[in-house]
């Protein structure tokens, strides 16, 4: 499972943000400050780093300098998050982080991001029907991806960004997974069908574990 570290003094940041990507599927540590998260990159070997730009004694600015020096530790990934004005833009942007987003940080483009920056194991063209439920309506729909933190599907149905999906139902391998989601991408197809991206944000007990199961067993096999 994919590591990242949240970097942040501010209560707020790392609860809505550690909320989000745990949810995501990923393991998630969190530092109140950048030299604790030196600490931690250095013990856990993270995969990325989302910090804020300032912080007390020292800023994410220099905390992703620091480690663009430190041999193996600078392959991590890093994102800082600053406010929208040239200064802040203008030392998030010369630290060598790969990313920089506005804040406050809107969960769509967050997940974006780190959707760009951690390959999420996912099992291709694993056609099945999902069944699901949006404003009272039953829709059906063909599964095509799915990993742990969401899945991808085709429909003859329009879906509004950041619907809600509950009920969702689809099988893997025997067993039944039951979800509810948000549609956070979207894309038309020329046939007059619909493809969606579907981030889970409800799953039944044991259903996570069973989903990362078959998902890495199938990307053995592939």
């Amino acid at each position: 499972m994919k590591k990242i570290l949240l970097v942040s003094n501010v209560h707020s940041f790392i609860e809505r943000n550690s909320f989000l990507l745990d949810r995501a599927g990923f393991t998630i540590y969190t530092a109140t400050s950048a030299i604790e998260a030196l600490h931690i990159h250095r013990a856990q070997r993270v995969d990325l780093i989302i910090a804020a730009l300032d912080m007390p004694e020292m800023g994410g600015d220099k905390l992703c300098s620091i480690i663009r020096q430190e041999g193996e530790l600078c392959k991590v990934s890093i994102i800082l998050a600053c406010y929208p004005v040239p200064r802040e833009v203008e030392r998030a942007s010369r630290c060598g982080a790969n990313v920089w987003l506005p804040k406050p940080i809107h969960p769509y483009v967050l997940l974006q991001e780190v959707d760009k920056l951690i390959t999420i194991p996912t099992r291709l063209d694993h056609r099945t029907s999902v069944q699901g439920v949006v404003h009272s309506t039953k829709f059906s729909a063909i599964l095509r991806n799915i990993s742990v933190s969401g899945i991808l599907f085709e429909t003859d149905i329009l879906l509004n960004p950041d619907e809600f999906i509950t009920n969702m139902s689809f099988v893997i391998g025997s067993r039944e997974i039951i979800a509810e989601g948000n549609v956070v991408r979207s894309m038309d197809m020329l046939d007059g069908m619909y493809k969606y991206g579907v981030q889970f944000t409800a799953l039944a007990p044991g259903h996570r574990e069973e989903i990362a199961k078959f998902v890495e067993s199938n990307s053995r096999e592939a």
